[in-house]
Formats: C-alpha cells, structure tokens, sequence
C-alpha cells in the first residue's frame, strides 16, 4: 500500500510546473511535501553519518542507506527545476547544500520582491491622496528653514501648493532653477521655472516622480550591456583602486558620440547571493548616465551568462553568482553593496594574459594542462598558445623520427594482427578478448571474437585458410606485438610464414 502511495504521488508529481525561478515559497513547500512522502527529507536535516576505522556493519548500513537517500533527494530537486536553473545547479554536491543555495537566494529574492511591491503600492496610495513624493517627512521651523537654506544652496524648503500654505504640510526639497522638487540643482536641466502643481496630483507630477526614480535606479544600479566592449562606471565611489588618465582618451558610444575618459580602476560588485564579482580595468566617465558591465569581456573571462523568462543568471564553472532582472529595456544586476575588494572570490579583466609567460612559470607544463588549470582558477584565464616553444622542442624530444615507411603492394604479403580485450565487459556470446587481421597492401581488416588468448592461433589458421582460397595465393609474413599467444615457432616454419615482431616504440 505504501508503495503504491508513493508511486502515485511520483506521477503526481511529474505534472507539477517546474521552478522557474519565481513563487519559490510555494514550489518549496511542494517539494518538502514530496520528499517528506519518499521519506528522503531527513538527509537535509541530518549530517551525514561519519564512519571510523572499526566501524560495524549496522553503522556501515546506516551510512550506505544516508548517501543513496542523499542521492534520491538531491535528483528529484533538480528534476523539479527549469533546465536553465537544472544547468546552473547540477554541479551541487549534497542536498542539503542545494536546498540551502535555493533557500538564500529566492527566499531573498521573493522578501525584496514583496517589499518592492509594497513601497510601489504605498507610493501610488500616497500620489492619490495628494502626498508629497520624496521630501523630507519632518516640520521645521522658520529658524531651522532658514539655517538649511544657508547650507544647501540651490535648495530651499517650500510649504506651498496651488490650494495655498497650511503650517501643516510637509515640507519639500524644491530647486531653485526650475521649481521642480527632489532633485539638485547640479542635475536640473530646465532654464525656467515649471509651476506645476508640487502636490503630487495631475500629469506633471506622476511624470516627474517617474523620471526622479528611474534616475535614482541609475545612479545606483549596474547594467548589462551585450554590446559594450568594456565595464564602464560613471561614479568615483565604486572604485576600490582607482588611476587617473590624463592622456585626453575618450569613450566612443554607438550613437556616435564620445566622452572623456577620466581614470580606470577595479570596481568590487556583490550581488543578493553574497558573491562578490571583482571587475578590472574599469573604465571612469561621469558623462555617462549608467554604470555598464561588458557581457563579451564576462564571457571571455569563463562566466555563463543565461537570459530567460526576464531574469539575467549570471555562473561560473557551475556554480551560481548572481542574477538579474529586465527593467527599462536593459538588464539591472540585483546587487547587494559596494563591497571591499579583499572579499572578493572571483575576478574578471580584460587584460589579454602571456600563455607564454605562464607556460615558462610553470616549468613548460603541457598547454591542455595549462587550460585545465585555468578552468579550475588555479591561474588566470589563457588562450591555448599555437606556436610551438623553442625550449620545448630541444629538451623534451627523447628519440629521432621514424623513417617513412612504404606499404607493400601485393596482397598477403604482410600481414599485421594485434588482439586486445574489452575492459571486463563481455559480448553478447561472453567473448572477452577480439583480434584483427589487416593487410598492409589493401588495409582490409577481419575481426574475430575470442573467448581466451590462446585461440589466438586458432583464428589465424582460420583466417590463413579463407584468404588464401580468395586470392589463390599464400601469406607471406605475419607482424604482431611481442604477446605469447602467436609463440608456435613450429607452426610458421611448417607453413613458410615468417613471424615479425614489432619493437617497441616502433610503427
């Protein structure tokens, strides 16, 4: 009965929507549901059970009994996720660290979501009610008014709307340009005053109170940009290390226009998953009104860059470090703070890197070997030198090349045979061993199943007997390796066939 429950709750299960990376709150408890019914759910609470030197049978059981449930767990969570997010978290060793990676990051993710929603929700509540958007939320006096004014020059507080003044309203950051509230003079580009109504009600006031927050986004936020072919930042606080440029470099956009590169320097980006991406050569432009992350220079330094159902999932050698979101036609990096630069666990530059200078660092090692190395960040990012290395070519060539070698030009007159086995895996007929037959003048090849080595010879007569009836002719020589399973000396003397044995390291 039970397991009759358990199967149907499996089929069940297989019409559930996969996670998409959305409503992880209700996709979780699904799952905990699931798993609690398979009786699997405890391997994400209990440690694995550890196992010392004179361990006993039971705790060997209990042991062997933990890792499979840990492997049954851990296959129907990632079976329960998109394809996209299959990808990104396949590489997740335990369960219980997969559960937790999800737990951290879309639990996150949903809690700022909601958030989100409510301050939008309040902020439409309070324009509708004729609220002031974005001023201070404090009374001041006249005395106090008038101190600030002295300074914050280009602001000044204002109680007035187009009903008339009340001592009780709240006052508002207004600028002495335009009239316009909740922006500095400095970023004012209206040369007269607007009148419009500052109470947050009618057309002017929606519109502005969009353009304050889309400018805000701005300042603060990171975009993806596909077609930048650098990271570019408009803002000197970001920088961790930072150098000036002075030699009148500029920045060319694809408008057309260009502005003035004023430095460059490393910019530490953490996202809501707590990794911290370090980016080099960054390039400083204030004129800019976006901080810019190049999608070719993250692809270039190994990063997998997914895009799907308006999320941006940023990984590195299967391992997640952040995500995104559309906003505004472009993605916005979901970032947590400017982190410090010590913290970092991951680096990306542009800086193009010797292959040769680190194929001589690490003692000529081998350049596969030298990919691999950088595919496991043990050293920067290389691409696979094609010229070969001169001290490569005097010090590791051991032997001189062989000779060419001309292939005869009558059939049997050399015949090459090898035999070998298949690694424990027998055929269909339970053979174990096969061995070729291969002419040297038409390179036709006959193969033979065998039982054991020693029908080795067996084989050949067989073979000897059909070929030479094809072709009306007699075999010649016979070339193998130096195995046993050909030693007849007896045999080839009685048919006229000389027995060739191939040196070692030889053709």
């Amino acid at each position: 009965m039970a397991e009759n429950t358990v199967k149907d709750m499996t089929t069940i299960f297989r019409k559930l929507d996969k996670f998409e990376g959305h409503e992880f709150r209700r996709w979780q408890k699904k799952m905990h549901f699931l798993l609690t019914m398979l009786k699997v759910v405890y391997v994400l609470t209990t440690p694995i059970p550890e196992l010392v030197e004179d361990a006993t049978v039971e705790a060997i059981r209990i042991r062997a009994k933990w890792e499979n449930d840990d492997y049954i767990c851990r296959g129907h969570i990632l079976n329960g996720m998109s394809d996209s997010l299959f990808d990104v978290y396949t590489n997740v060793e335990s369960a219980k660290e997969l559960w937790d990676s999800l737990e951290s990051k879309y639990m996150a993710e949903d809690s700022s979501s909601k958030k989100f929603l409510e301050s939008l929700r309040a902020l439409e509540s309070d324009k509708g009610k004729g609220k002031e958007v974005g001023g201070p939320s404090v009374n001041m006096t006249e005395e106090g008014k008038n101190k600030y004014n002295k300074q914050n020059k280009g602001k000044k507080w204002s109680n007035e709307n187009n009903s008339g003044s009340s001592s009780n309203k709240k006052p508002k950051l207004e600028c002495w340009k335009c009239g316009k509230i909740g922006h500095f003079k400095r970023d004012c580009h209206s040369g007269k005053k607007n009148n419009a109504n500052a109470g947050g009600s009618g057309k002017g006031s929606k519109d502005q109170s969009q353009d304050q927050g889309q400018n805000l986004v701005d300042a603060i936020a990171w975009w993806i940009d596909s077609g930048a072919t650098t990271h570019v930042c408009k803002d000197r606080c970001w920088f961790k290390t930072f150098e000036p440029v002075e030699d009148g470099s500029v920045l060319y956009m694809g408008d057309e226009h260009f502005a003035p590169i004023h430095g460059k320097g490393s910019v530490a980006l953490e996202f809501s998953s707590g990794k911290i991406v370090t980016l080099f050569n960054v390039l400083y432009v204030p004129k800019l009104r976006k901080n810019l992350v190049s999608g070719p220079v993250l692809n270039k330094c190994g990063y997998k860059q997914v895009y799907e159902s308006d999320k941006y999932i940023l990984s590195k050698c299967g391992v997640f470090v952040g995500f995104g979101y559309y906003n505004n036609g472009m993605f916005m990096l979901n970032l947590n703070k400017v982190p410090d630069d010590s913290d970092s666990v991951y680096m990306s530059s542009s800086t193009v890197v010797n292959s040769s200078l680190w194929h001589a660092r690490l003692g000529h090692v081998h350049y596969k070997r030298m990919l691999e190395m950088s595919k496991d960040e043990l050293i920067p990012a290389i691409d696979e030198n094609p010229d070969k290395c001169t001290t490569c070519m005097l010090t590791k060539i051991t032997r001189k090349p062989f000779k060419s070698i001309t292939r005869k030009s009558v059939i049997l007159e050399l015949i090459h045979s090898d035999l070998c086995d298949f690694h424990a895996t027998p055929s269909l007929g339970n053979k174990k061993y096969v061995i070729t037959f291969i002419d040297d003048a038409s390179r036709f090849c006959y193969v033979y199943l065998l039982h054991a080595k020693d029908e080795a010879l067996d084989k050949f007569r067989i073979y000897k007997t059909e070929v030479e009836l094809q072709q009306n002719d007699l075999i010649k020589s016979l070339r193998t390796d130096r195995g046993g399973e050909y030693y007849d000396p007896i045999f080839f003397q009685s048919v006229g066939i000389i027995h060739e044995i191939t040196a070692p390291y030889t053709p």
